[in-house]
Parts: structure tokens; sequence; C-alpha cells
């Protein structure tokens, strides 16, 4: 048996295979982004699902001030976003990746799904917050077939 410590939990946890998807919210400091597997459905009575952020980020900074974002669930074929969206805030271009939603959400052009969603509530879960949220609008990509990007053990590639 091994002890828990922060890195065998967080290599324990790799282990979970999840879907990958880029978070967008837009406040004073312009439009952010960051690239998450943190996401889950919790409830269809009423609709709502989940997301983590670490709190130190900007992209969380604008979901605090604007309490709502866009979720882009990627394809197989946009690893390249994900890892876009993986870097510091000041090195991301959302232009040449992301559209606009009539409401001025922003969401990764050709994802496979795209969720607009308002927060209904924020929690605390030690770095990171955790924000419920309602669906008020959702798009999905007119090719069905075309399968998710997915994460496990660090890395995109699930044969590693």
């Amino acid at each position: 048996m091994t002890s828990v410590t922060s890195d065998v939990f967080r290599k324990a946890m790799a282990h979970f295979a999840t879907g990958v998807a880029v978070v967008t919210a837009t406040s004073d400091e312009g439009e952010q982004g960051a690239t998450i597997s943190a996401l889950s459905s919790v409830s269809l009575d009423p609709l709502t699902l989940l997301i983590c952020l670490n709190r130190k980020s900007a992209t969380c900074r604008a979901i605090e001030q604007s309490q709502r974002f866009g979720i882009s669930i990627l394809t197989n074929s946009q690893e390249g976003i994900a890892r876009h969206f993986a870097m510091p805030s000041h090195a991301k271009s959302m232009d040449e990746h992301c559209i606009r939603h009539d409401d001025g959400t922003c969401f990764v052009r050709d994802a496979l799904v795209q969720i607009g969603v308002e927060v209904i509530e924020t929690l605390r879960g030690g770095t990171h917050e955790i924000f419920l949220a309602r669906p008020v609008h959702i798009t999905m990509n007119e090719d069905g077939e075309m399968p998710p990007l997915l994460y496990y053990r660090g890395t995109f590639d699930l044969l590693a």
C-alpha cells in the first residue's frame, strides 16, 4: 500500500480517462480561455453541470466577474487547440480559434459540442473553484461521427 501524497494522488487520478474541453469567459481583462478535463453533468432536474478551475487563473476570475461562460467539448483532431488554451493567459489568441454566439459567448470553432451556461453557485475546493452552472444554449457539431479528444495519464495519446 502506498502512502497518499499529492504526487501519488495526481498519478492515481491520471488513470481516469476524461474528455477535454475549453472554457471561455469575458471580463474587464478581456476574453479568457482554459483547457479543462474537470467537467461533469450534475443533474437533469434542474439542468446542472460543473467545472473546476484553479482560483489563480484569469479564466476563473473572468467567470467570477461575468457569471457566465462557454464550454467547447473538443474533437480528437483538436489536440493543438487543447494545448494552446493550456498555456498561460498572455500567450493565448482567441480570434484565431474561436467564434462568438449571438449572446457574445466565445466558443472553439468546430468543437464537438458548444454549451453556453450561467453560473448558479460557486464552491471552494482547495486551490480550485467549483462552478455549478445552468446550460442556456447548446450547439452540437453536425458531424456526429467525430470522436472526442480524450486525456489519459498526462497525455492525449490513449495508447501511452
